[in-house]
């Protein structure tokens, strides 16, 4: 009786919120695909899209490097995924690493974009093809960002980063679109594992469809071995994790894999952090995008 009363008493505002903003859906779980930032980073600008894989319109930031307004040249573009309950404004990367490391001339140039999947999607595609986290990244996204921006519109001009699911995320779109992507940094991966779904909450269960088999199939260890001829010595991956972080056994997992299938990959475990970007991005600084452009191929500036 008491559950009822609350949960009474809580409809009204769920239902406000929903009217209010038909970009938030997927009550209980709530799935946001819009979210303007209230504390913007400098130089960040938020935008969207119309996602006509969803009929829904959905958010994205980006950054563009100094001299981009004045010049005419194409540049690479690292793409950040951003981890659970969270949007394309909150779980960024922090810029100023990769400012700081342009202005001294130790980095290129390049364009850091801040996707929106979905805030419980694990950039996947649901089951039911409601909640399309993947597709709208690969082909509405990415596709928009070539369009509208001046940059290397190929694997050779773009990395693929992110945070927790995002972590996850990064790791399997650029294990499944090698094509894609040159280079992947996965923070501290969600990677839970299959038969955990159950305790994932309910978007999990939504997203896949309650079927351990359904999220193996689009897990990043599946992808990994599956793709392994096409991801070895051609897209460079690298990992971060703290060592007190709850999902640490699954990065390991992952790291495993990888070895296994002989995919070359950096691994590094950080002391004493647990799930934390900003602990993780104090110790990383601007690395990961140094790892991007290791792979990156820019044309001389002419």
């Amino acid at each position: 009786m008491r559950y009822a009363i609350l949960a009474a008493l809580c409809t009204p505002l769920l239902l406000h919120s929903q009217a209010v903003d038909p970009n938030r859906t997927g009550f209980p779980h709530d799935m946001i695909w819009f979210n303007e930032p209230k504390n913007p980073q400098p130089g960040v600008t938020h935008h969207g899209y119309h996602s006509a894989s969803m009929n829904k319109e959905v958010g994205y930031n980006i950054w563009l490097p100094p001299g981009y307004e004045t010049s005419s040249r194409r540049y690479p573009v690292v793409y950040w995924l951003h981890g659970r309950n969270n949007t394309e404004s909150s779980d960024q990367y922090p810029v100023h690493f990769l400012a700081a490391a342009i202005e001294k001339g130790t980095l290129p140039p390049m364009i850091l974009v801040f996707a929106s999947g979905g805030s419980q999607t694990n950039y996947c595609d649901s089951y039911d093809g409601k909640y399309l986290g993947e597709t709208t990244v690969i082909k509405e996204l990415i596709p928009h960002i070539d369009q509208h921006y001046r940059t290397i519109a190929s694997r050779d001009g773009r990395s693929i980063q992110g945070m927790s699911m995002g972590g996850f995320g990064c790791m399997r779109l650029g294990l499944k679109y090698p094509d894609l992507f040159s280079s992947i940094v996965a923070f501290a991966g969600g990677f839970r594992r299959p038969e955990d779904i159950g305790s994932g909450g309910p978007s999990y269960v939504e997203m896949f469809n309650g079927d351990p088999e359904v999220f193996r199939a689009q897990h990043a260890w599946t992808l990994a071995r599956t793709n392994a001829a096409k991801i070895r010595g051609r897209v460079a991956v690298s990992m971060f994790v703290g060592n007190q972080d709850p999902g640490l056994e699954n990065n390991r997992h992952m790291h495993a894999v990888l070895d296994e299938m002989k995919i070359p990959h950096d691994y590094r475990e950080f002391d004493g952090i647990a799930h934390n970007l900003k602990l993780l991005a104090d110790q990383v600084q601007h690395g990961n995008f140094a790892f991007a452009a290791r792979s990156f191929k820019v044309p001389p500036v002419r």
